[in-house]
């Protein structure tokens, strides 16, 4: 009788594989899965979150901020002082007061506090 010739891994690749697919496989292996995505915000939020802030600034009420920085959320409490249209970057300032520069982008909610 005849040996047993295990391929080893071999056998389990595909026979034909395209640079299509290697660059798919080396940038599925890049992405970090437990990080967590930035939701999709739509503009009736956006629009509802600037009229929360300017609420907020003309009767100098707390805020709670919620963002979403490089894939973990971090929540930021403090009143917002100034607002620059230029850069959209809202400066917050702390109960310590200091001050915090934030981009408005990286906002995913806002809540007036009282």
């Amino acid at each position: 009788m005849g040996t047993i010739r295990d391929r080893g891994i071999i056998k389990w690749q595909a026979a034909l594989m395209l640079p299509e697919h290697k660059a798919l496989n080396k940038k599925m292996g890049e992405e970090d899965n437990f990080l967590n995505k930035k939701p999709v915000l739509d503009d009736y939020q956006v629009e509802e979150f600037e009229n929360n802030i300017h609420y907020a600034m003309e009767y100098h009420l707390p805020l709670s901020f919620t963002m979403h920085n490089a894939g973990n959320q971090q929540e930021l409490h403090g009143h917002c002082v100034y607002i620059q249209p230029v850069t959209k970057e809202l400066r917050i300032q702390k109960k310590d007061s200091s001050f915090e520069y934030i981009q408005f982008d990286e906002i995913i909610s806002v809540i007036v506090g009282d």
